[in-house]
């Protein structure tokens, strides 16, 4: 992944110019002092947009709560009491079994 500053052109271009005068001998306080003022004349980087960098965020920010949910679920899975003698399918067949209006008014025929 490229950071933003790397991807910034005319922060770039001040770097370089300020590396450049730093090579031709005008060393001192006076060159760091205007490759500084020039950083900050281009101001802060704009927000990087896209749906890729904006879901790499959301993803890191939800990973550490998806995480622990699955544990604690995980934990009341196992501490969960399993009780054999009950009979789901049973219960299932019960609720599929309700009367119907026909039944209810005696209306059979």
């Amino acid at each position: 992944m490229r950071s933003r500053v790397s991807e910034n052109e005319s922060l770039k271009t001040a770097l370089r110019e300020a590396h450049s005068a730093k090579g031709r001998g005008k060393t001192g306080e006076e060159w760091q002092s205007r490759a500084i003022m020039r950083i900050r004349q281009i101001g802060p980087l704009r927000p990087a947009a896209g749906f890729w960098p904006a879901f790499e965020s959301m993803v890191w920010r939800l990973a550490p709560v998806s995480c622990l949910l699955v544990l604690v679920l995980a934990f009341f899975f196992v501490n969960m009491e399993l009780d054999v003698d009950s009979d789901y399918l049973g219960t299932m067949a019960a609720e599929m079994e309700k009367p119907s209006l026909v039944e209810l008014f005696d209306l059979e025929g």
